[in-house]
Parts: C-alpha cells; sequence; structure tokens
C-alpha cells in the first residue's frame, strides 16, 4: 500500500469505515441519515479516549450508505413549501419514501443507481473551514475517477435539483452534489453520486414535485439536460460496486481503513435519539396526507 502526504486529510486520519449494507435497521427510511446525525456526535468521544492510549493517527468516519429502494431526501427549505404535502403525496404515489434530511441542501433523489456517502471528522484534530470541507470530498471523488480519465469539475449548475456551489459536474452536467453538517466539535460532508439508472426520470420527478407543491422561483427551475449518470458519461456499464471501490482504492494511496459493524454501545446511544428525531420530523411532515 503507498502511502503519501498529497492529501492531508485523508493521510492523517485512521478511517472506520461503516458499510449501510451491514445495518440492520437499513429497512428504515431515516436509519442512514439518522447514523450520519450520530457519528458526528460519536467521533470526537472517541477520539477523546484513543488519545490516552495511542499516538496513531485521529479517527475519521467514511459511512457509505446504499439505498435498495426509491427515497427522495427533502431539505429543510422543501418543507416549508406552501403545498409541500400535495408533492409528497406525488412522491409516495410514485413509489417514493419521503424523509426530512437533517443536513443542508433541498430535495435529491436515491435509488439502488445513486450512491450516498459521508466523511466525518473531528475538529478538535482536523479543523475544517465550510469551504474546506467541501473541498475534501470534490478532490476524494476527483481522484477515484481519475483512472477512469474521467475529469471531475466543481462548479454550480443552476437548473439542476439541490445546486449548490460544490456541485460534481462531468462534461458540463451535474452527476452529484455535496450537504454538510457542522457542530462545534466535527463536520460531516455528504455527497451523493448518480452513478447509474436513468437520470432522466429523477429530474422529472422532482420538477413535477416542486410545481405541485407550488414553488416559487427561488427552488430550481429543474431541467433534465443537465444532469448525468457516471455510466452515461463512461460509455459503458458501471455499477455502484464499482464507484465503491475507486473510492476506497484511493483512501488506501493515503491511509488506511477498518471495516466496522454498527454493534457499538455508545454509538447506538446516540443513534437511538437521533432516529427518534428524524422519525418524529418524517411524521410531523406526513401528518396532514
Amino acid at each position: 500500500m503507498k502511502i503519501a502526504t498529497e492529501f492531508p486529510y485523508l493521510a492523517q486520519h485512521y478511517w472506520l469505515l461503516f458499510d449501510d449494507r451491514l445495518n440492520e435497521d437499513r429497512e428504515r427510511a431515516t436509519s442512514a441519515l439518522a447514523y450520519q446525525d450520530s457519528f458526528i456526535r460519536w467521533l470526537p468521544e472517541v477520539n477523546a479516549k484513543q488519545t490516552l492510549y495511542s499516538d496513531h493517527s485521529a479517527f475519521g468516519v467514511i459511512h457509505w450508505y446504499p439505498y435498495a429502494y426509491p427515497v427522495v431526501l427533502l431539505g429543510t427549505r422543501d418543507a416549508r413549501l406552501p403545498e409541500v404535502t400535495a408533492g409528497i403525496r406525488y412522491l409516495e404515489e410514485q413509489g417514493y419514501q419521503v424523509v426530512l434530511r437533517p443536513h443542508g441542501g433541498l430535495a435529491v433523489v436515491c435509488d439502488p443507481g445513486v450512491i450516498n456517502v459521508s466523511l466525518v471528522s473531528d475538529n478538535q484534530h482536523y479543523p475544517l473551514s465550510i469551504d474546506e470541507a467541501y473541498e475534501q470530498m470534490v478532490a476524494w471523488i476527483s481522484q477515484a475517477l481519475a483512472p477512469l480519465g474521467l475529469e471531475v469539475e466543481s462548479y454550480e449548475i443552476p437548473d439542476s435539483y439541490c445546486p449548490g456551489k460544490f456541485d460534481l459536474v462531468l462534461n458540463g452536467k451535474k452527476i452529484g452534489g455535496i450537504a454538510q453538517r457542522r457542530f462545534k466539535t466535527g463536520v460531516t460532508t455528504a455527497a451523493y453520486l448518480s452513478v447509474n439508472g436513468s437520470q432522466d426520470e429523477r429530474s422529472e420527478l422532482i420538477r413535477t414535485f416542486y410545481e405541485i407543491s407550488q414553488a416559487d422561483e427561488s427552488y430550481p427551475a429543474v431541467r433534465a439536460e443537465v444532469m448525468t449518470t457516471i455510466e452515461e458519461e463512461l460509455g459503458k456499464p458501471f455499477r455502484v460496486d464499482d464507484l465503491y471501490e475507486l473510492l476506497i482504492n484511493t483512501v488506501h494511496n493515503y491511509s488506511i481503513t477498518e471495516q466496522r459493524t454498527f454493534v457499538d454501545f455508545f454509538l447506538s446511544q446516540h443513534y437511538g435519539k437521533a432516529v427518534e428525531r428524524l422519525d418524529k420530523r418524517r411524521n410531523d411532515l406526513r401528518a396532514e396526507l
């Protein structure tokens, strides 16, 4: 394994890998986001304990959470849409579960052709500004896709769903987006990437959701032609597992990963509270359906 220093953020952490496919509660629509909310609280506690007896790098967390079923993750602003109840009803009629996510951004589509991945780090050990945290995710994904001859750029694609300054772009089209959740003690940077499947259908789903919800011009006018998938840009089959391998190999160029299960007493304490909060927010959102 090549241990290098060209990517200090990766190199200066010992990465704990949590794969949601090993999560026994994964069929619960709020579970992945509840764990994401828990890692940012749990990680500083783990680092505080390990520094008492160890000199190795601080722990960081990589959370890999593909959805095996269709879900739309709504942002906080989406919940304030004038006719959001009608919009949610439409999404559910199309077979999507709907969850209100705790971090920033607007509506995104998750299904078996989309991957979600997050990097969680402890500000006590590696402080990051807002832009710096986004830049680590962009750099990681850029390096991972480079062996395929793909050059990832990062800038806003305004007419995509969930547009932002750090959109992930291939050949002028958006393949994914990044959001952040920050505490004083830590930061989670989460990305979604459209790997394969019909991006046109995903875009049309969100465009119709905003239309039914009576979104004003401050929300994106979603146009399918400005979004794409990694597979489409490659021009050959590309699986979620292929992307997983590329991302983990990139980490291994700089550091070490350790596969973890979700069975941890202290993590479970945080998870129980987080999933209760998210379930309540989801139920409150759906109360008028």
